[in-house]
């Protein structure tokens, strides 16, 4: 493992957290925290302190948890890598793709040739997006023909497929539809499953969907950037979900979540539990298909987040869960590392060339927000200067 400057860490998150309201981050190797800073606040107007104590939006980091849970069921022999979605879910075989609308603003389909594969849903290839980044899912929503994914109601999942699944990439609901998966083979609802079988085992006691009123102060607020100064934007606490989701909706902290990515430092056991056997780790850390890359995607929600541009100029491509980087970025991460992000400015990434882990959690809007980015990279940099 490298030598980290942890002075160096300090100095820099000192700078660049004034740019946010409020974050925490660590680095972790192996076995024990390298690095643990918290700065600012998690509710400006009451002057709360972002501490060990504080909670956080994770989003989309929910994303690496449900692939996980799906590995643990192929351990099983329930499914694999090459199962089509149909044979759990008949009525998927409906799907069609959006080409456009035409002159009567009706949309225009096409039928696939090929089969969503779970392997497709995990790398984000299956052909399913995201309306705030797919115009064509944007206007569906719009017309009131499909149900937006941010009420949190399942019927989000019958958007229609962007292109021929395992064709291309687009960042999507494919995880979402495996979270769904989950639970229908284990008959167990999302949070329950990944309680049982990862968070309990991993004693992640800060980490779920479902929080009780009594501990929703925890919970840092939400901002976004007005003029040189912050305003909250009031996002709710469930007590009690409806739906789910497999590809969002987590709530958790930087030891939590830090004791979940060190699994994948540690041929996937932690707290002495076999969360996922060697091989299932290996298979997460490895592309799907590297001539399948992920490619930048304009926004359809300016409010909700900026246009996805992520390491640009590198070449990247996703695991079974993870977004993997072919070149050193910028910042110093090097290559082959898996990482990922939450819509509310959160990103971790794990570098198994020096066998550790990174996490930094901030509650900002729009997704990749200048100031928020800012901050990745400068704590990303910090970490790598000195090789």
């Amino acid at each position: 493992m490298i030598e980290i400057n942890v002075e160096s860490i300090q100095r820099a998150l000192e700078a660049s957290s004034k740019r946010v309201p409020g974050l925490s981050a660590m680095v972790s190797s192996q076995d024990k925290t390298i690095y643990k800073g918290h700065f600012g606040y998690s509710d400006l107007q009451g002057k709360k302190l972002v501490d060990d104590n504080s909670l956080f939006r994770i989003a989309s980091m929910t994303k690496a948890v449900t692939s996980a849970c799906i590995m643990q069921l192929i351990e099983e022999g329930k499914l694999s890598l090459e199962t089509e979605l149909t044979y759990f879910f008949p009525e998927v075989s409906a799907k069609k793709i959006i080409e456009g609308f035409d002159d009567q603003d009706q949309p225009i389909y096409s039928e696939p040739s090929n089969d969503i594969l779970i392997k497709h849903l995990l790398s984000h290839s299956s052909g399913l997006g995201y309306e705030m980044w797919n115009k064509n899912i944007s206007k569906l929503v719009e017309k009131g023909d499909l149900v937006s994914m941010m009420t949190n109601k399942k019927d989000f999942l019958d958007a229609p497929l962007l292109f021929n699944p395992g064709s291309s990439w687009e960042y999507g609901i494919g995880i979402d539809w495996l979270g769904v998966l989950v639970e229908e083979i284990s008959g167990l609802n999302l949070q329950e499953y990944m309680k049982k079988n990862i968070f309990d085992p991993l004693e992640m006691k800060n980490t779920g969907y479902d929080l009780p009123s009594s501990e929703h102060a925890r919970v840092a607020k939400v901002y976004n950037r007005a003029d040189e100064d912050f305003s909250e934007i009031p996002f709710g606490v469930s007590e009690k979900y409806d739906f789910y989701s497999g590809g969002g909706g987590l709530i958790s902290n930087i030891d939590d979540y830090s004791t979940f990515l060190k699994i994948f430092l540690n041929a996937g056991k932690g707290n002495e539990a076999q969360i996922l056997r060697e091989e299932s780790v290996q298979t997460m850390l490895s592309s799907v298909n590297k001539e399948i890359k992920m490619k930048s995607l304009e926004t359809s929600s300016p409010p909700l987040t900026e246009d996805m541009i992520i390491m640009a100029g590198i070449e990247k491509s996703w695991s079974p869960g993870f977004m993997i980087n072919h070149e050193t970025s910028q910042s110093g991460r090097p290559e082959n590392s898996a990482g990922w992000a939450g819509l509310f400015n959160s990103f971790f990434w794990i570098d198994t060339q020096n066998n550790m882990v990174s996490v930094i959690l901030m509650q900002m809007l729009p997704f990749l927000e200048k100031g928020c980015v800012e901050t990745l990279e400068d704590f990303e940099s910090s970490i790598y200067k000195d090789i």
